[in-house]
Protein backbone atom coordinates (compact mmCIF):
# COMPACT_ATOMS: atom_id res chain seq x y z
CA UNK A 1 0.00 0.00 0.00
CA UNK A 2 1.44 3.31 -0.77
CA UNK A 3 2.42 5.18 2.37
CA UNK A 4 0.99 8.31 0.59
CA UNK A 5 -2.47 7.15 -0.07
CA UNK A 6 -4.54 8.09 3.68
CA UNK A 7 -8.04 7.40 3.00
CA UNK A 8 -10.62 7.16 5.62
CA UNK A 9 -11.46 4.15 6.94
CA UNK A 10 -15.19 2.98 5.90
CA UNK A 11 -17.57 3.50 8.77
CA UNK A 12 -20.45 0.73 8.65
CA UNK A 13 -23.72 2.23 10.28
CA UNK A 14 -25.67 -0.98 11.33
CA UNK A 15 -29.60 -0.58 11.98
CA UNK A 16 -30.82 -2.74 14.71
CA UNK A 17 -34.08 -4.54 14.10
CA UNK A 18 -36.82 -4.93 16.37
CA UNK A 19 -35.73 -7.99 18.45
CA UNK A 20 -32.47 -5.99 18.86
CA UNK A 21 -34.11 -2.90 20.19
CA UNK A 22 -36.23 -5.22 22.27
CA UNK A 23 -33.15 -6.60 23.98
CA UNK A 24 -31.35 -3.22 24.64
CA UNK A 25 -31.53 -1.31 27.90
CA UNK A 26 -31.75 2.12 27.91
CA UNK A 27 -29.66 3.64 30.12
CA UNK A 28 -30.47 7.33 31.26
CA UNK A 29 -34.07 8.11 32.54
CA UNK A 30 -35.67 10.58 30.80
CA UNK A 31 -39.26 12.91 31.96
CA UNK A 32 -41.57 12.65 29.61
CA UNK A 33 -41.41 16.09 28.95
CA UNK A 34 -37.57 16.25 28.33
CA UNK A 35 -37.00 13.09 26.52
CA UNK A 36 -34.79 13.70 22.82
CA UNK A 37 -36.32 13.04 19.66
CA UNK A 38 -35.67 9.89 17.96
CA UNK A 39 -32.64 9.04 16.30
CA UNK A 40 -34.24 8.60 12.78
CA UNK A 41 -31.62 6.19 11.05
CA UNK A 42 -32.61 3.36 13.71
CA UNK A 43 -36.69 4.45 14.43
CA UNK A 44 -37.60 4.48 11.02
CA UNK A 45 -35.98 0.75 10.53
CA UNK A 46 -37.71 -0.93 13.67
CA UNK A 47 -39.47 1.57 16.17
CA UNK A 48 -37.07 3.64 18.43
CA UNK A 49 -37.68 2.65 22.07
CA UNK A 50 -38.20 5.81 23.88
CA UNK A 51 -37.68 6.10 27.77
CA UNK A 52 -39.79 7.89 29.98
CA UNK A 53 -41.21 8.55 33.12
CA UNK A 54 -44.95 9.21 33.08
CA UNK A 55 -48.40 9.19 34.02
CA UNK A 56 -51.26 6.64 32.96
CA UNK A 57 -53.94 8.66 31.71
CA UNK A 58 -56.33 5.76 30.38
CA UNK A 59 -56.82 2.13 30.81
CA UNK A 60 -58.07 -0.34 28.53
CA UNK A 61 -57.96 -3.73 30.03
CA UNK A 62 -59.68 -5.69 27.20
CA UNK A 63 -56.85 -4.72 25.21
CA UNK A 64 -54.16 -4.79 27.93
CA UNK A 65 -53.41 -0.99 26.49
CA UNK A 66 -52.68 2.36 28.27
CA UNK A 67 -52.63 5.59 27.38
CA UNK A 68 -49.78 8.30 28.48
CA UNK A 69 -48.83 11.35 27.89
CA UNK A 70 -45.52 11.43 25.26
CA UNK A 71 -42.80 13.19 24.97
CA UNK A 72 -44.05 15.91 23.19
CA UNK A 73 -46.74 16.53 25.28
CA UNK A 74 -49.46 14.47 23.45
CA UNK A 75 -51.20 11.15 24.33
CA UNK A 76 -49.93 8.02 23.55
CA UNK A 77 -52.00 4.78 23.46
CA UNK A 78 -48.95 1.90 23.99
CA UNK A 79 -50.07 -1.50 23.94
CA UNK A 80 -48.89 -3.98 26.88
CA UNK A 81 -47.56 -7.32 25.99
CA UNK A 82 -49.19 -10.04 28.66
CA UNK A 83 -45.84 -11.06 28.98
CA UNK A 84 -44.98 -7.74 29.93
CA UNK A 85 -47.18 -6.42 32.58
CA UNK A 86 -51.00 -7.07 32.99
CA UNK A 87 -52.31 -3.28 33.10
CA UNK A 88 -55.17 -4.30 35.39
CA UNK A 89 -53.53 -3.60 37.67
CA UNK A 90 -52.60 0.07 37.19
CA UNK A 91 -54.95 3.20 37.91
CA UNK A 92 -55.51 6.25 36.22
CA UNK A 93 -53.16 8.64 37.40
CA UNK A 94 -50.31 6.21 38.63
CA UNK A 95 -46.69 7.28 38.04
CA UNK A 96 -44.31 4.49 35.37
CA UNK A 97 -41.57 4.21 34.07
CA UNK A 98 -42.19 2.47 30.52
CA UNK A 99 -39.78 1.73 27.84
CA UNK A 100 -41.78 1.41 24.14
CA UNK A 101 -41.13 1.23 20.78
CA UNK A 102 -42.52 3.85 18.62
CA UNK A 103 -46.08 3.90 16.59
CA UNK A 104 -44.87 2.78 12.99
CA UNK A 105 -45.99 4.31 9.97
CA UNK A 106 -45.85 1.16 7.21
CA UNK A 107 -47.99 2.14 4.27
CA UNK A 108 -49.75 4.83 3.36
CA UNK A 109 -52.40 6.31 0.25
CA UNK A 110 -54.48 9.35 -0.37
CA UNK A 111 -58.08 9.17 -0.22
CA UNK A 112 -60.86 11.52 -1.12
CA UNK A 113 -61.41 14.22 1.59
CA UNK A 114 -64.84 13.48 2.74
CA UNK A 115 -64.51 14.20 6.38
CA UNK A 116 -64.87 10.80 7.55
CA UNK A 117 -62.32 9.07 9.69
CA UNK A 118 -62.11 5.50 10.13
CA UNK A 119 -60.33 3.00 12.01
CA UNK A 120 -59.70 -0.88 11.84
CA UNK A 121 -57.66 -2.68 14.44
CA UNK A 122 -56.38 -6.58 13.87
CA UNK A 123 -53.72 -8.50 15.97
CA UNK A 124 -51.08 -10.35 14.86
CA UNK A 125 -48.49 -12.78 16.79
CA UNK A 126 -44.59 -12.03 15.89
CA UNK A 127 -42.34 -14.65 17.39
CA UNK A 128 -39.10 -13.46 19.36
CA UNK A 129 -36.19 -15.41 20.72
CA UNK A 130 -36.11 -18.06 23.06
CA UNK A 131 -39.55 -19.52 21.34
CA UNK A 132 -41.75 -16.90 22.99
CA UNK A 133 -44.21 -14.50 20.92
CA UNK A 134 -45.07 -11.03 21.24
CA UNK A 135 -48.78 -9.49 20.73
CA UNK A 136 -48.08 -6.38 17.80
CA UNK A 137 -51.64 -4.36 17.04
CA UNK A 138 -52.10 -3.23 13.21
CA UNK A 139 -54.05 -0.26 12.90
CA UNK A 140 -55.80 0.95 9.63
CA UNK A 141 -57.28 3.89 9.98
CA UNK A 142 -58.09 7.04 7.50
CA UNK A 143 -57.05 10.62 9.36
CA UNK A 144 -55.92 14.29 8.45
CA UNK A 145 -52.28 14.97 8.44
CA UNK A 146 -51.91 17.50 11.02
CA UNK A 147 -48.30 17.89 10.77
CA UNK A 148 -45.29 16.07 8.68
CA UNK A 149 -41.65 16.35 9.99
CA UNK A 150 -39.56 15.32 6.90
CA UNK A 151 -36.21 15.23 8.87
CA UNK A 152 -37.33 13.39 11.47
CA UNK A 153 -40.16 11.46 9.29
CA UNK A 154 -42.26 11.75 11.95
CA UNK A 155 -46.21 12.51 10.43
CA UNK A 156 -49.15 13.42 13.08
CA UNK A 157 -52.59 12.13 12.05
CA UNK A 158 -55.80 13.51 13.65
CA UNK A 159 -57.87 9.64 13.67
CA UNK A 160 -61.59 9.22 14.74
CA UNK A 161 -60.80 8.63 18.13
CA UNK A 162 -57.33 10.97 18.80
CA UNK A 163 -54.39 12.45 17.20
CA UNK A 164 -51.09 10.13 16.86
CA UNK A 165 -47.40 10.51 16.05
CA UNK A 166 -46.58 7.78 13.67
CA UNK A 167 -42.92 7.20 13.12
CA UNK A 168 -42.51 6.82 8.06
CA UNK A 169 -41.08 3.70 7.49
CA UNK A 170 -37.95 4.50 4.47
CA UNK A 171 -40.52 3.32 1.70
CA UNK A 172 -43.42 5.88 3.06
CA UNK A 173 -43.50 8.51 0.57
CA UNK A 174 -43.45 11.54 2.59
CA UNK A 175 -42.88 13.87 -0.41
CA UNK A 176 -46.48 12.72 -2.08
CA UNK A 177 -48.66 14.10 1.01
CA UNK A 178 -49.08 17.59 2.82
CA UNK A 179 -51.09 18.80 5.95
CA UNK A 180 -54.55 18.92 5.32
CA UNK A 181 -54.51 15.67 3.49
CA UNK A 182 -56.90 12.62 3.90
CA UNK A 183 -55.39 9.34 3.81
CA UNK A 184 -55.73 6.01 4.43
CA UNK A 185 -52.45 5.09 6.93
CA UNK A 186 -51.47 1.29 8.10
CA UNK A 187 -49.32 1.45 11.30
CA UNK A 188 -47.83 -1.06 13.83
CA UNK A 189 -49.23 0.82 17.57
CA UNK A 190 -46.31 1.91 20.11
CA UNK A 191 -45.41 -1.40 21.83
CA UNK A 192 -44.79 -1.38 25.59
CA UNK A 193 -41.05 -3.03 25.82
CA UNK A 194 -41.06 -3.01 29.81
CA UNK A 195 -43.28 -1.32 31.84
CA UNK A 196 -43.01 -0.55 35.74
CA UNK A 197 -44.14 1.23 39.23
CA UNK A 198 -42.19 2.20 41.91
CA UNK A 199 -39.26 0.02 40.53
CA UNK A 200 -41.35 -3.00 40.45
CA UNK A 201 -42.69 -4.36 37.42
CA UNK A 202 -46.81 -4.44 36.96
CA UNK A 203 -48.01 -8.44 36.87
Amino acid sequence: MNPTDRRSPRVHTFVAVASVALACAVSAPAHADDAPPPDTAHAVQSGVVAHVVTKIVGIDADSNSVLIRGPRGNEIAVDVDPNVGNVADLKIGDTVTIDYQNALLVHADKVASNGIRQKIETDATTPVSGGESTSVRSVEVVATVEKIDRKQRLVTLRGPERTVVVQALPDVPLDAFKVGDSIRANFKSATAVKITRDGAAIQ
